[in-house]
């Protein structure tokens, strides 16, 4: 666990340090190269020309050292991480399944014949991953988050202290953009049909179907099974044409709120240096701004994929009711009448 700590910082420290080389590539590729005053000589010029050549030559290459230097932490910094974490919700994980499948193996006829076999391997596969995912995961978001963004906001500080409480003030907004952006590029406004499938629901008919399509045929229940289809789809989704408008709106808001508030910081930051060029130049503005917007991504990135509460509420449901549950008929107890 504690290996998973270390792998969380370096991990989160990645991003606000990506954000400062991309801030030094950007000053270098806008950097303004001005030709030589008419009033030196040829071999004056010519020598200002090697020497902004090779001063360009020069910071490139640090730049892509700086990259390689960052590539090799976050490499080793998600190794880390997910190996510590990792291992741990292995472990319970592994212990969840040996019970329930110990569990599953007691239970007397009756109860499989009330449900669905691919319901059963579904929810044995899927709750006990489901259940360890969310034990381990708010820790290893916390770390990787408090991490990207404290490292962020200290940088930003540092270099322009007055566009940093400005974009302090305008994070809020940039989060819940960043948000829908990738809840709406990543699919993660869906739901989980794995999660949520069983003998009821529409893809669970389907499946059930499938499986079973001679006796399907043989008893000629093509019709019956297509109007539960129809009503499954209808009591899963009432309202689609809602539900996509606001799925739509939300994500429109999203880059609405992010477009702005990218135009508000551009525009302050040129304010303070045109204002404060004595104070500020342009690569603390540079820094200021990269730095702490990329280290947004950390916190973007550190819960995309999270398991949301409820489904793991119902997966630990799902799980701790197989394993209590006790067989009418357990095999192998050692209670009861024995003939000897």
């Amino acid at each position: 666990m504690a290996a998973g700590f270390v792998g969380a910082v370096l991990a989160g420290l990645f991003f606000p340090a990506w954000g400062v080389s991309f801030a030094f590539m950007t000053e270098l590729l806008y950097q303004p190269v001005f030709p030589c005053p008419p009033t030196i000589t040829d071999e004056e010029c010519q020598l200002y020309r090697d020497s902004v050549a090779n001063d360009m030559q020069n910071r490139s290459l640090n730049i892509f050292y700086g990259f390689l230097g960052l590539c090799f932490v976050a490499l080793v910094g998600n190794i880390v991480l997910f190996w510590g974490f990792g291992s741990a919700s292995e472990r319970m994980n592994k212990r969840v399944r040996d019970s329930a499948f110990n569990s599953l193996l007691r239970q007397e006829v009756a109860w499989f014949d009330v449900r669905a076999p691919g319901t059963i391997t579904s929810h044995l596969a899927d709750d006990a991953a489901i259940l360890h995912a969310f034990a381990g995961e708010p820790i290893r978001t916390l770390t990787l988050s408090v991490a990207s963004v404290v490292v962020g906001i200290v940088i930003s500080f540092v270099f322009m202290w007055p566009f940093a409480l400005l974009t302090l003030a305008a994070l809020p907004f940039l989060a819940f953009g960043a948000e829908m952006e990738m809840r709406t590029y990543l699919g993660e406004d869906q739901e989980d049909d794995a999660v949520t499938q069983d003998e009821h629901s529409s893809g669970g008919i389907v499946v059930e179907t499938l499986s079973n399509m001679r006796t399907v045929a043989s008893l000629t229940l093509e019709g019956k099974r297509a109007d539960e289809y129809d009503k499954a789809l209808h009591r899963e989704e009432q309202h689609p044409i809602r539900t996509n408008f606001v799925k739509g709106s939300m994500s429109g808001l999203g880059q609405f709120l992010q477009m702005w508030c990218f135009a508000l910081m551009f525009w302050w930051g040129g304010w303070l240096l045109f204002k404060y060029s004595d104070i500020f130049s342009y690569r603390d503005y540079l820094i200021s701004l990269w730095g702490l917007f990329f280290s947004m991504y950390g916190l973007t990135i550190a819960f995309q994929g999270a398991i949301d509460r409820e489904k793991a509420k119902m997966a630990a449901h799902r799980i701790f009711t197989l394993i209590d549950r006790q067989s009418e008929i357990d095999p192998l107890s050692e209670e009861g009448k024995k003939d000897i």
